[in-house]
């Protein structure tokens, strides 16, 4: 406990202290804009509190142990992004960071600070586009869902039980087309594992009227490979309201199994209630569903969950925040281990926490 204060202190600290140094990363953004190159970078450090639940974990060894009751947790990274453009027809992606995307409501253990002291390169990829097709190659980013990895790019400090179920990165090429309102595209990928078998990914999207947009993507994995859940994904959004802007989507989960397939389905809307340039309250409610023939959410075959997450956050100037959070799950039957009594399950989870983040 006392690193972890050390810690969180160094890094309130540090938060009050990069603003000054802003002005020397706006004249390094300048000169990378130049060259049409795109700079970004992120500190942020967040401490989540698990008030009612303390599962037992297992890992590869065997070994049994008490879940987190809580975790502190740190996003250090650094994006470099060219785009492939008509007049500039070669771009690249370069993404580094500590490898902490996210805690996820509802799953256990919580993020350990040990983890994060590695490296870990989320994106890099080469870009060509040839008038309204572009091909893009390397590690990339799937086109699935409505949150996005790392906990400062997202409403919410904690991801939701839907994101958890869907892919995030993965080695392949990808083949995009801009037609019109509409845009398509086509790929492969190792669905980021390393067995050799590849997946194909696939979608369409659509630029409505009243700023709304409409996609849908699929990932299809090969029967033998280490993941086989097939990924169904229809997303949503609508920013008519800038000051609620809104993001609705549902997943479909197949993953073969022997005898019948494990099937799931998940819905996630979220809404960023904006009241000032410096007040905000990001909110998130879901539903997941698993058959009873496995488990494509973590919380248990033949059970359904509802989440509800809400994240008050003040800017305190274009770089500077901090937000705080509290997230309760609800299951359709008892499947977590209660706290402080390992004979006894409970059919719910109760999370507060806080973060504080630079984001240049």
């Amino acid at each position: 406990m006392m690193k972890k204060n050390l810690a969180l202190l160094g890094l309130v600290g540090v938060g009050f202290t990069l603003p000054a140094q802003a002005g020397s990363l706006e004249e390094l953004k300048k000169l990378f804009n130049q060259k049409d190159v795109e700079i970004d970078l992120a500190l942020t450090g967040d401490y989540i509190y698990t008030a009612d639940r303390t599962d037992k974990i297992t890992d590869n060894n065997g070994q049994t142990t008490s879940g987190y009751e809580d975790a502190f947790g740190y996003n250090a990274y650094l994006g470099l992004f060219k785009e492939a453009t008509d007049d500039s027809p070669f771009g690249f992606g370069l993404e580094l960071s500590n490898n902490d995307w996210a805690p996820v409501v509802g799953i256990e253990p919580l993020p350990d600070i040990d983890n994060y002291k590695k490296v870990t390169i989320d994106q890099a990829y080469v870009e060509a586009k040839l008038s309204f097709i572009s091909i893009k190659a390397g590690r990339i980013l799937t086109n699935i869902g409505g949150e996005a990895p790392y906990t400062w790019q997202n409403i919410n400090i904690q991801r939701g039980l839907v994101w958890n179920g869907e892919p995030v990165f993965y080695n392949g090429v990808r083949v995009s087309a801009e037609l019109g309102m509409f845009n398509v595209y086509v790929g492969a990928n190792d669905r980021d594992t390393s067995d050799g078998k590849m997946a194909f990914e696939g979608g369409i999207g659509a630029d409505l009227p009243f700023k709304t947009s409409v996609s849908f993507n699929v990932l299809i994995p090969d029967k033998k490979d280490d993941n086989p859940t097939k990924v169904y994904n229809l997303t949503f959004t609508n920013e008519m309201f800038e000051m609620a802007p809104i993001t609705f989507y549902v997943d479909y989960l197949d993953t073969p199994k022997q005898g019948q397939d494990s099937q799931s389905v998940g819905a996630a809307l979220l809404v960023d209630l904006k009241f000032t340039k410096q007040i905000s309250v990001g909110t998130r409610v879901e539903y997941v569903n698993n058959d009873s023939d496995g488990d494509n959410y973590g919380i248990g075959e033949a059970n359904h969950a509802w989440t509800f997450t809400i994240t008050p956050k003040y800017q305190f100037n274009k770089y500077l925040y901090v937000r705080g959070e509290a997230s309760y799950v609800t299951l359709g039957r008892k499947y977590y281990q209660k706290k402080n009594n390992p004979n006894s399950l409970t059919d719910s989870e109760v999370r507060v926490g806080a973060e504080l983040g630079f984001v240049f």
